[in-house]
């Protein structure tokens, strides 16, 4: 048996059983997750938040739509970044359509589907600098997901929250 094959051996029997205990307690598997809290709104103030803005930096860009002469960036659980690109060695941001907890988007002809958070919205983008909302639908989607496997903090599980309350995204805690 070479030295490499002792040492393996050597370290496997004296990590493992450790591994095995931890998997066995479960608060010892919950205590190592990620703990998130969720970012809530109400759900007047979620119907009234679809709005174009002035443009903003891209934070945390999802997936990229072309609109004509426009590019419709997603930031994840925020919105969409309108861009002009007509003249594509300059591109010129036009706007920002802030859509609380949209993970996607779609787009048929000039009108933008989105998740606002569980509801779906349509805006028309007819004239992409005068974005206006068409129409919603709630209760579409079921709530946002935890970003990764994870644990809620106890307050704000879905029990404890007030019936009013939708999901807008996650905050991280530790």
């Amino acid at each position: 048996m070479s030295k490499f094959s002792v040492l393996l051996a050597f370290c496997a029997v004296a990590v493992l059983p450790g591994c095995y205990a931890q998997l066995d307690d479960p608060k010892a598997v919950a205590d190592s997750l990620p703990v998130y809290r969720p970012l809530l709104m109400t759900r007047a103030t979620l119907e009234q938040a679809v709005a174009l803005l002035p443009p903003r930096d891209v934070q945390a860009p999802g997936k990229t739509y072309c609109h004509g002469a426009y590019l419709l960036v997603n930031e994840q659980y925020e919105g969409i970044h309108i861009i002009d690109n007509q003249d594509p060695s300059r591109p010129r941001k036009v706007g920002f359509l802030r859509i609380p907890g949209s993970l996607g988007v779609a787009m048929r002809g000039p009108v933008l589907y989105a998740d606002n958070a569980v509801d779906l919205v349509t805006i028309d983008l007819t004239d992409p600098a005068n974005a206006r909302v068409l129409g919603r639908v709630r209760n579409v989607f079921p709530e946002l997901p935890l970003p990764e496997t994870a644990s809620v903090e106890p307050g704000y599980r879905a029990e404890n929250r007030p019936p009013d309350a939708v999901v807008v995204g996650w905050q991280k805690i530790r």
